[in-house]
């Protein structure tokens, strides 16, 4: 059964693991592919614990980590922020269990931080999170063509929006 909670510091060695894992961050972070070590996520932890516009969350099965997701750039002033999501144990994916989590993560942002739209940016390579993206009703706001490199080939990366249906 699909939990969330807050991510804790006890989360950090997962974050390493999963970070690290080429089928996780194929796809995610500021470079693909990039690998991260324990020493740069207790940083940036601590930073994240000062941050006031970021709002993270461990997705679990039962108490069992599986994957991390959340909302940054939280703007209370323009009512949106960004959202990203990723499922780092390999035998989660492709089962449901980002569908479950995002549901309960769009419900957090409309209704408990009043947003009115939620961003979200995907490698447009990423068939199945944009698959999912849509079938949640996100809109492609726009394309950037070739704007990421990774591994000698050029990834085009879309923009998507969800909308608050409240007025």
């Amino acid at each position: 059964m699909i939990k969330i909670r807050k991510h804790l510091r006890r989360d950090i060695p997962c974050r390493v693991k999963w970070l690290s894992n080429p089928g996780v961050n194929k796809f995610i972070g500021d470079e693909l592919g990039q690998k991260t070590t324990l020493m740069k996520e207790v940083a940036w932890f601590d930073n994240y614990q000062k941050s006031k516009n970021k709002k993270f969350f461990t997705i679990c099965d039962n108490s069992k980590p599986i994957g991390f997701m959340g909302f940054s750039n939280i703007s209370k002033v323009n009512k949106n922020a960004d959202l990203f999501i990723a499922i780092g144990e390999d035998d989660y994916r492709g089962k449901g269990n980002g569908k479950i989590a995002m549901e309960w993560l769009i419900a957090y942002g409309f209704d408990e931080l009043n947003l009115h739209k939620i961003n979200l940016g995907v490698v447009k390579d990423n068939v199945g999170a944009v698959k999912l993206y849509r079938s949640l009703g996100f809109v492609t706001e726009g394309k950037m063509k070739d704007e990421i490199f990774h591994n000698g080939k050029y990834y085009d990366f879309l923009s998507m929006a969800l909308f608050s249906k409240k007025k």
